[in-house]
């Protein structure tokens, strides 16, 4: 009895902090950053933020239910949207594939209903996020069952299908081919537009060192939090041979005022150790499928990428994986 009244207040007190507070922005599991911002608009209804409830206890049904009963009684609008994109990807956090198929197929047709002109892009960021969704699903489901080249062949049709969609749709298009094939390719080569910190090396000249890639935004909120772990492990392993380098990209077209931003956060946030360059380079942060920050990659001494992680990383698995690229 005790554990049912439990229950229930928790439901009753995470339903009136939904209320009282504004959702924090989704982050895509394959995470998720179209320009100025990275990700999609946060939602803004209840029953968005109790779909994710559901899709984090692995309550796949619940949250279908919830979506059932939100199109019913509000149609498909920006909030149907981002709730239909959160249940697709939640059958495929909880492997329903059968299911993770027909959604992300709902969710195609859906997003590119809205999805005409270049204009439409710009305005329906809820849409673009759906799509999104749904080629990730699509080819995580591939994956599944086996056929990692269809998924391979399914992200290029779609890379140039969207070749001249906002950046984060296409760098979320690469980042699922990343985590499926990057890992144990070499790493491809950083063209820097511009730069903060010292001057950016070519990860050819750091052969024979172990190498940490760190994709940042100046305004992301998990990379200013990611910054001290960052910082301890920079001051450990610089000292022992591992180069650092951090590339970021523009993500205004006022160059001159972020650029200012850029610098200002590298000083006070980051405060690394001489010789850590920020490369300034669009075009890395699309080859590495850089949608969402901070992204990880981790490159051995032969120039091979060991470990691909677009997530925040906590102190000890930073170590971890330097110290698997150092053997």
């Amino acid at each position: 009895m005790r554990v049912g009244m439990l229950l229930v207040l928790l439901h009753l007190g995470l339903a009136s902090i939904s209320l009282a507070q504004p959702a924090a922005t989704p982050t895509p599991a394959a995470q998720v950053s179209v320009a100025p911002q990275p990700t999609a608009a946060p939602p803004s209804d209840i029953d968005v933020r109790m779909i994710r409830y559901k899709i984090s206890a692995g309550d796949l049904p619940s949250a279908e239910s919830i979506l059932e009963y939100h199109k019913a009684e509000k149609g498909e609008d920006a909030d149907y949207l981002m709730g239909l994109a959160w249940v697709t990807r939640g059958a495929a956090l909880t492997g329903d594939w059968k299911a993770a198929l027909r959604w992300s197929e709902t969710a195609r047709e859906t997003a590119e209903a809205r999805l005409k002109t270049p204009a439409d892009y710009e305005t329906n960021r809820e849409a673009v996020y759906l799509l999104g969704t749904a080629i990730e699903v699509r080819a995580q489901a591939f994956v599944a069952a086996g056929n990692r080249d269809d998924a391979i062949r399914f992200l290029e049709d779609r890379s140039r299908a969207q070749e001249k969609a906002p950046f984060n749709l296409r760098a979320r298009i690469w980042k699922r081919r990343n985590m499926i094939e990057l890992e144990g390719k070499p790493a491809p080569a950083i063209k820097a537009e511009d730069h903060v910190g010292a001057v950016p090396p070519s990860l050819e000249s750091l052969r024979g060192k172990p190498v940490v890639l760190y994709f940042w935004w100046e305004a992301c909120g998990d990379c200013r939090m990611q910054a001290a772990a960052l910082r301890r492990t920079v001051e450990t392993y610089l000292p022992k041979g591992v180069a650092f380098v951090a590339p970021t990209r523009y993500y205004t077209d006022d160059r001159g005022g972020e650029k200012a931003k850029i610098e200002k956060a590298w000083k006070e946030t980051y405060a690394l150790p001489e010789g850590v360059s920020a490369p300034i380079s669009d075009e890395a942060m699309l080859r590495y499928g850089v949608s969402a920050t901070p992204t990880f990659v981790f490159v051995d001494r032969k120039g091979v990428i060991r470990k691909y992680a677009p997530t925040r990383m906590t102190e000890a698995r930073l170590a971890a994986a330097i110290e698997e690229v150092s053997r």
